[in-house]
């Protein structure tokens, strides 16, 4: 139950994607939250050390964009010092990442459901930690213009057919560009970790865990979780019973698109599981 809204508390969700060089091994979605006094404390000391320049860890990393002409050793040591900035700023974090090779394989006709696959699971647990905090969150992400209005919707959708969700989400969800907003920024970290944690086991190169996760993880206020060959065959496995479960199937969604005169896609597919929703309440 949530807390008596003169007492409440607002907690404030940042989240942000990772994708390999490639953009075909591993998505990754990863949101931090905390209260605005946290926010705030870490804030501060982020701009300061990156000296206002917008962070972007798949470049800070790899000696790319902004960071192309500033020595290896420099870089490094910036992502380094933001992670520790981050493991001692009290926030807590969630980054699920997604094996693109593994869902193509067994789901290859999908399109572009890993990127939402992982974004519900960042709204899950953002809303799981408002919950047990009895306090409400408010979201904001990194505006990807391609899926910026799915993702909407879906978030939407997730609060208003999820009635025990309502109370711990806000009532919308906004999207900001990383570049103008520090916080994204944070979050852009943490995704980064999510990312390469699955991709140093499923990529051509396989390597030891990243210092800079081990630091998070060690606070037990950070959790990365992936989706691999097992839980993409998994969930085809069940795929009848949930089916039945959830009153839908192929042939009712191809139906539905019909009697509508749409087309297949991925923000059609997201009306019609609305659809589904509110029809059975």
């Amino acid at each position: 139950m949530c807390k008596s809204q003169s007492v409440v508390v607002m907690l404030f969700a940042y989240g942000d994607e990772s994708m390999d060089e490639t953009k075909q091994r591993v998505c990754a979605v990863a949101g931090l939250i905390g209260t605005e006094e946290q926010w705030n404390g870490l804030e501060w000391k982020w701009t300061q050390r990156t000296n206002g320049v917008p962070f972007h860890g798949n470049d800070c990393d790899s000696d790319q964009g902004d960071y192309e002409s500033r020595p290896h050793w420099e870089n490094k040591a910036l992502y380094r010092d933001l992670t520790i900035l981050l493991a001692n700023s009290g926030l807590a974090g969630y980054g699920q990442a997604i094996d693109l090779m593994a869902k193509n394989t067994v789901f290859p006709e999908s399109e572009d459901l890993a990127y939402y696959t992982a974004f519900q699971r960042v709204i899950i647990a953002m809303k799981n930690f408002a919950y047990h905090a009895g306090d409400i969150a408010e979201l904001t992400f990194d505006m990807r213009l391609e899926s910026e209005h799915n993702a909407g919707f879906l978030y939407g959708s997730l609060r208003e057919n999820e009635p025990d969700w309502t109370p711990y989400l806000a009532s919308k969800i906004s999207f900001e560009f990383a570049q103008h907003n520090p916080r994204i920024q944070v979050a852009d970290l943490l995704a980064r970790e999510a990312m390469k944690a699955l991709d140093n086991v499923v990529g051509p190169v396989k390597r030891e865990i990243r210092k800079s996760w081990q630091t998070l993880r060690e606070t037990g206020r950070f959790v990365v979780e992936a989706f691999s060959t097992e839980w993409f065959e998994d969930m085809k496995r069940k795929l009848p019973e949930l089916e039945q479960k959830m009153g839908m199937n192929r042939d009712m969604y191809i139906e539905w698109l019909r009697q509508r005169k749409r087309q297949h896609n991925v923000s059609n597919m997201f009306h019609f599981v609305d659809w589904t929703a509110r029809r059975d309440k």
